[in-house]
């Protein structure tokens, strides 16, 4: 599979898999993430709330020689479908028609989380050339509002230090 189409089907699967702000356990949207990182041997936590709840993943590749960390960010859970009937696809599809990926997240969020993961699979197969380093956040408690994984993220001193 090319890594094109791997970021795609990562990207269907995320779709189908309903993570509704307030409404959706995020386990198994991180469970499909988890699963893909795994299968590519990418270095990856969860990260958690003050609460002990999940509120995201954090890939990290790190560099083989000194330079600055890059950080890209992307949240995987998705706001409500609303009316359902009033859609002209089912909002969990993930299906390619004509050229477009259909569903809560294709245009997003969703979409950018799998390229995201695409990008850091990429480096982390190069990583001793790589400069500094990149890190991926990847935030289930963007939606709400509460910004769970970005507030984790900038808590976390091992997460936010680098040295430069």
């Amino acid at each position: 599979m090319t890594a094109h189409a791997d970021v795609i089907d990562l990207a269907q699967r995320l779709i189908r898999c309903p993570s509704r702000a307030g409404i959706d356990d995020y386990g198994p949207v991180l469970g499909v993430l988890e699963d893909w990182l795994a299968g590519r041997a990418l270095p990856y936590r969860r990260l958690y709330d003050d609460e002990g709840g999940a509120v995201g993943l954090l890939i990290e590749v790190a560099g083989g020689r000194p330079g600055r960390w890059w950080a890209l960010d992307a949240c995987v859970d998705t706001a409500p479908y609303g009316d359902e009937a009033a859609w002209s696809f089912a909002p969990d599809s993930g299906e390619v028609v004509d050229g477009w990926l259909r569903g809560r997240g294709a245009a997003d969020s969703k979409l950018a989380a799998a390229m995201f993961c695409g990008v850091a699979a990429e480096l982390h197969g190069r990583a001793d050339a790589l400069h500094g380093g990149l890190a991926v956040l990847l935030d289930v408690d963007e939606h709400t509002g509460g910004f769970g994984g970005a507030r984790a993220y900038l808590a976390d001193p091992e997460a936010c230090v680098r040295p430069g």
